[in-house]
C-alpha cells in the first residue's frame, strides 16, 4: 500500500493490525516504500500521525532519505532535511543521499542539495564511482553537462 502511495489503504491496513514497523528482508519499514513513491503526504502521514522513525537504517545502511532521493521528489526531500535526516550520510558502500538523487535524473533536485552547499559532488563511493556516474545512468544530458560544468 506504501509504494501505490495509497493513504487510505494505508490507513485501513492499519485498522485491521498491520504492523507500520513491520521490516521487510531488507530492514525497510512501509516508510521507505513510502519515500519511494515519492509520496510527500503519505511520508507526513507515517511520521506526524503514526510517529514512525525516520532515521531507521536498512540492512545496506541507509536511512529513508536515500529512497526519497531516488525518487526524485524535491519537496520530500527538504520535509526530510528539515526533519534532521543527514544529506550526507553514507550507506555500506559509501554513496549519499546525493548519489541517489543524481541517479534519478532531477536536475531541479541536484541543483537544490548544491545549493545548500554541504554535499561534495566530487564524492567517491566504494567502487570509485562519482554522483557524475549516477547522473550518466539516468540519461538526463543536462544533468551531466551540469555537473561536468562544476567540475
Amino acid at each position: 500500500a506504501c509504494s501505490s502511495g495509497n493513504k487510505n489503504l494505508v490507513k485501513l491496513l492499519i485498522e485491521l493490525g498491520a504492523d507500520i514497523n513491520k521490516e521487510n528482508n531488507i530492514g525497510e519499514t512501509p516508510l521507505f516504500e513510502a519515500c519511494s513513491s515519492g509520496n510527500e503526504n503519505l511520508v507526513k502521514y507515517l511520521y506526524e500521525s503514526l510517529k514512525v522513525n525516520i532515521y531507521k537504517k536498512n540492512y545496506l545502511g541507509e536511512t529513508p532519505i536515500f529512497k526519497a532521493c531516488s525518487s526524485g521528489n524535491e519537496n520530500l526531500v527538504k520535509y526530510l532535511i528539515k526533519l534532521g535526516l543527514d544529506i550526507n550520510k553514507e550507506n555500506d558502500m559509501a554513496k549519499t543521499p546525493f548519489f541517489n538523487a543524481c541517479e534519478s535524473g532531477n536536475e531541479n533536485l541536484v541543483k537544490y542539495l548544491i545549493k545548500l552547499g554541504v554535499v561534495d559532488i566530487n564524492k567517491e563511493n566504494r567502487e570509485n564511482e562519482t554522483p557524475l556516474f549516477e547522473a550518466c545512468e539516468s540519461g538526463n544530458e543536462n544533468l551531466v553537462k551540469y555537473l561536468i560544468k562544476l567540475g
